[in-house]
């Protein structure tokens, strides 16, 4: 990319971006330049990005060079393998990605029956994935049904499912249980880390065996379903015991404990990664085995909501797990297939058999 001098007082904000109607034909929108971009970053080059959006190279090129001319900065930087951000591109990316397709996710619902359902919708959240999930979720779907009032309760799989027995949850994203009242449905896998303070020796290049953790003090939650049943289980397969200084289902306290020293965590990167970032906490891989944490969406047989509506929540919900997962927002995961939901002759709501 041609280099410009950078002005002063940028804003890379979405502000200045519109759209229009051009009669029946669809909708024309002047943020082509900004799609075309995040197309070219998310593909680390410009062949691929034109061969996935369909235009010739130069024409994609050029539309690039207008932007960065438009925007006063160079955006990318040319490597042997392709482009990648510069540091104005990736403020770009981060201020734009999520506005620009809340924004076509609007106009997608604009004519639809289900944007203009008024009622409050309860949904349950893991603490360990609301950090990343919550504000983008939680957007997409405001975007599509602007209506709708979004109460969310962040809470671990124990407190999630009693809510939704209780009706006081629609739905949430849980961990797995063997509860024949509850209908669940997989969305993701998340790899499980060993994390620690700044005074510890771990090293995200040096991974840490399972029966290491017979050593070393642990702050562990005391709910038996997800990570820590997971580990348990674990524990018991090894014939070993692990040794728990602090037991507490809080997050936060989890994560101050570790900050201070007092012991060590079992977390997936997506429940600690602005700890990460900010240099207050430090991890290596857990090994020996490779243990995760499965994460899905789950409802009661006889779901008190429209049942569009609930299919419609599924479906963004599904898309938006597997964006954050492709674009790396959400580290260490892996999307699983996800069985869409269907409405049954009894009215309740239920996952499809898997294929």
């Amino acid at each position: 990319m041609t280099a410009i001098t950078p002005r002063a007082n940028i804003n890379l904000a979405i502000q200045s971006c519109r759209f229009g109607m051009a009669g029946t034909s669809g909708h024309v929108m002047d943020t082509h330049r900004l799609k075309y971009f995040l197309q070219v970053a998310e593909e680390g080059s410009v062949t691929r990005a034109a061969n996935v959006a369909g235009i010739a190279q130069p024409a994609l090129s050029r539309q690039i060079r207008l932007l960065e001319e438009d925007l006063g900065v160079t955006l990318f930087r040319r490597t042997s393998r392709g482009v990648v951000l510069t540091e104005e591109g990736e403020r770009l990316r981060s201020a734009t990605a999520v506005p620009l397709r809340q924004l076509e996710r609007a106009i997608t619902y604009a004519g639809s029956p289900l944007a203009r359902i008024e009622r409050g919708l309860f949904l349950g959240l893991p603490a360990t994935a609301a950090e990343v999930l919550s504000v983008p979720l939680l957007g997409s779907l405001s975007s599509a049904f602007p209506r709708v009032t979004f109460h969310v309760a962040v809470a671990n799989t124990d407190q999630l499912l009693g809510d939704l027995l209780k009706g006081s949850v629609d739905l949430a994203i849980m961990n797995p249980v063997t509860d024949d009242r509850i209908f669940y449905s997989d969305l993701l896998a998340e790899e499980l880390f060993v994390v620690g303070g700044l005074s510890s020796t771990l090293d995200p290049a040096r991974p840490v065996l399972f029966s290491e953790l017979a050593d070393h003090p642990l702050v562990l939650p005391s709910s038996q379903t997800g990570i820590g049943n997971t580990l348990s289980n674990t524990a018991l397969r090894h014939e070993m015991r692990l040794r728990a200084k602090f037991v507490t289902d809080s997050l936060d306290v989890t994560k101050e404990l570790i900050v201070a020293g007092h012991g060590y965590g079992i977390l997936p990167l997506s429940a600690c990664r602005g700890e990460v970032e900010a240099g207050r906490l430090i991890y290596a891989p857990l090994v020996a085995p490779v243990l995760t944490q499965q994460l899905g969406m789950a409802a009661t047989a006889h779901l008190e909501l429209p049942r569009g509506l609930a299919i419609k929540i599924g479906e963004i919900i599904s898309d938006e797990v597997a964006r954050l997962i492709s674009s790396g927002s959400w580290p260490s995961a892996r999307a699983v297939p996800v069985r869409q939901w269907r409405e049954e002759a009894d009215g309740s709501l239920r996952p499809h058999p898997p294929q």
